[in-house]
């Protein structure tokens, strides 16, 4: 059996899967299969869910985010909306008038399906407001930990990078 694949996350999936195939199928020694790494199933595609990200990440994370984003996005990731204006009394708050949750079920619902790389690409360019891109990645990674820790997600081994091949196989949700 000749076999060709370009090396992926879900290399060796795809290998139990090809022994299995060429065994149950009774395959001829001639047959050639080719992995394509650029397959949804070949990506190797995750769940954070499956921890990828380390409880020291987290921490990491937590620190740069009550520095940053906690005057808008509130101490457990809650955020707030925007309130509306009543006259006479002063409704003004720290940070940004409105903030989307970034924790919690409503959160999850929104980004439930779409990649950590999404996800860290929106925080790249809009997050913290007024200053987009003002962390290093490592920092923006660190930060995506500690809100898939809010989310109680569980963490694992390896610490999340900011490479994009990295984290556009991992799915936000369970």
């Amino acid at each position: 059996m000749f076999l060709r694949y370009q090396r992926t996350g879900a290399t060796t999936v795809a290998l139990v899967i090809l022994i299995t195939t060429y065994v149950v199928s009774g395959f001829s020694r001639t047959t050639e299969v080719r992995l394509k790494a650029d397959t949804t199933y070949a990506q190797g595609t995750r769940s954070v869910a499956g921890g990828v990200y380390t409880t020291e990440q987290a921490k990491r994370g937590r620190g740069h985010y009550e520095k940053r984003c906690v005057l808008c996005h509130l101490d457990r990731g809650q955020g707030h909306e925007a309130m509306p204006e009543i006259v006479g009394q002063s409704l003004e708050r720290e940070g940004d008038a409105e903030a989307p949750a970034i924790a919690g079920e409503g959160f999850q619902k929104k980004w439930g399906g779409r990649s950590a790389w999404e996800l860290f690409s929106t925080m790249t360019s809009t997050m913290p407001v007024g200053s987009p891109r003002s962390l290093a990645p490592q920092e923006y990674a660190d930060v995506l930990a500690y809100i898939f820790e809010l989310n109680k997600f569980p963490a694992g081994s390896q610490e999340l990078t900011p490479a994009r091949d990295q984290l556009e196989p991992i799915a936000f949700g369970k």
